[in-house]
């Protein structure tokens, strides 16, 4: 008997525990719920953002050299005369020793806004929640053993989020319609658990690609100016479809995207803020500068093409002047008066050429370099006629001294750095010329005019270079200036 009765003594303390571990295994569950802050079964974890996979091709240009192949994309292209760019495109990857990295991994900004759309095996749509990066947010309710499809979806920003506006909606037919902004993209599928808590890590894609410039000057001068900066072609906005992540970009043809907040200006280095490129492979982008100012010396139209560029990856394009240099040999401040002239003797080691600064001037002057003149006659600035003399000289844009609201070229002064007058010979013997409308103020490039031409200079790379100085002497004639010659250096790395 004792052993038929405690069998069933046994048997119901055992129906006993087993309730109250059924009921201390379904506490368990809810804490664990509860643990994360939400009621919900199914939780979302917003963990970074990515980039798109990468495909690079081999680039050329009949303008161009190009010097690299696979990921990144290298050109040099002139500046100037004297100056030339070396671009490096090159996409952001956080690890490059592994090979299998593929896409660059960056953390998102704190309170990023971003929608999580549910749709049922059917392709039904069953819900959709805002959440916010970085806060407690809330999740979803599901039914178990479910399969679902969850799409998320964002523009980096912390204050709006698209909004699908077809109705009804379902997985095949939801869009998101004319999307300007940094538009972010993830989709996957989940069978939902009907036992504890589903978690679900959401990485989300950049679809667009974004482009940061910088201008490395090192060793050639400050950047102080950087205008009119664009990329292109772009579109100004694109469709997403939810369902397959494909895009439809709204044409715009002609379109660039302004490239803007260069920092930290006269410095040599400065760098944009990242720059929006919505736009497919089927055209290569192109770079264009309207004005750069570097060292002083402004150049206008630079344009760097060839681009090749895929949707959704970020980029640094690295745009490095040179050669490296060093100024040399220089005068230091001088003045002349009455017609009188300088000589100087720059060594071999000036093989870049020469910069002459004006800091004030009467109305004239002229430059010989190795017996020739710099001009076919003496460059001449006033408004008022001498002799055979005329205003042989003019900005660019048309305007001169003395008319446009611009002073008398002898009513204005320049001082070290910021000189009146800028004279740049490269050692191809090429002359360029800059001048300020107002005292101390911003270059600006200038041609000859009224019959007035430059002459073809020969400068020596391994020899001496003889300078002169002069200008006739017109009335009351004075000149202070500075001669300064420039030699190639090793970059700094």
């Amino acid at each position: 008997m004792i052993k038929t009765i405690l069998p069933i003594k046994y048997s119901i303390l055992f129906i006993v525990f087993c309730s109250g571990m059924f009921s201390s295994c379904r506490s368990s569950e809810q804490s664990i719920t509860e643990e994360n802050n939400t009621p919900f079964n199914v939780v979302i974890n917003l963990v970074s953002a990515g980039n798109q996979p990468e495909t690079f091709r081999k680039t050329a240009s009949s303008d161009q050299k190009n010097i690299s192949d696979n990921e990144i994309q290298k050109f040099t292209v002139p500046l100037d005369e004297t100056t030339d760019i070396t671009a490096t495109l090159s996409p952001k990857i956080e690890n490059k020793k592994n090979p299998a990295t593929t896409r660059a991994v960056t953390e998102l900004e704190d309170d990023i806004r971003y929608k999580v759309a549910v749709y049922d095996s059917s392709g039904n749509f069953v819900d959709e929640k805002t959440f916010t990066y970085k806060q407690d947010d809330t999740g979803f309710q599901l039914d178990g053993n479910q399969n679902y499809t969850f799409v998320a979806y964002s523009v980096n920003s912390t204050s709006t989020v698209p909004t699908v506006s077809n109705t009804p909606r379902t997985l095949a037919t939801d869009r998101l319609n004319n999307v300007n902004g940094d538009l972010m993209y993830f989709k996957t599928n989940m069978t939902v658990s009907s036992s504890g808590t589903n978690y679900l890590d959401i990485v989300l894609k950049h679809l667009y690609s974004q482009i940061t410039t910088k201008l490395d000057a090192r060793q050639v001068g400050a950047i102080s100016l950087v205008e009119n900066a664009t990329i292109g072609p772009t579109n100004n906005s694109a469709n997403l479809s939810l369902g397959t992540g494909s895009l439809t970009y709204n044409s715009s043809p002609g379109a660039v995207t302004p490239v803007t907040n260069f920092q930290t200006l006269n410095t040599e280095v400065v760098t944009s803020a990242p720059t929006l490129l919505i736009s497919n492979t089927t055209e290569a982008a192109r770079l264009n500068i309207g004005r750069i100012i570097v060292g002083g010396i402004p150049r206008d139209n630079y344009r760097l093409s060839n681009l090749k560029i895929t949707p959704g990856v970020q980029y640094n394009l690295n745009l490095r002047l040179g050669p490296c240099r060093e100024n040399v040999n220089s005068s230091g401040r001088f003045g002349l008066f009455d017609g009188n002239t300088r000589r100087f003797d720059l060594p071999p080691t000036t093989n870049l050429g020469t910069v002459f600064d004006i800091y004030t001037l009467s109305r004239s002057f002229m430059f010989i370099i190795n017996g020739t003149r710099i001009a076919r006659n003496e460059i001449y600035f006033d408004t008022q006629p001498y002799g055979q003399h005329r205003q042989n000289m003019r900005f660019t844009d048309g305007t001169t001294w003395g008319r446009n609201g611009i002073p008398e070229i002898y009513e204005m002064v320049g001082d070290i750095g910021i000189p009146l007058i800028r004279v740049v010979v490269n050692n191809d013997g090429v002359v360029s010329m800059f001048g300020s409308k107002t005292s101390r103020g911003e270059l600006h490039p200038l041609e000859l005019t009224n019959g007035n031409s430059f002459n073809n200079i020969t400068w020596s790379r391994t020899g001496t270079n003889t300078l002169i100085v002069g200008q006739q002497n017109i009335a009351l004639t004075y000149i202070s200036a500075a001669v300064t010659g420039q030699r190639t250096i090793p970059c700094a790395p």
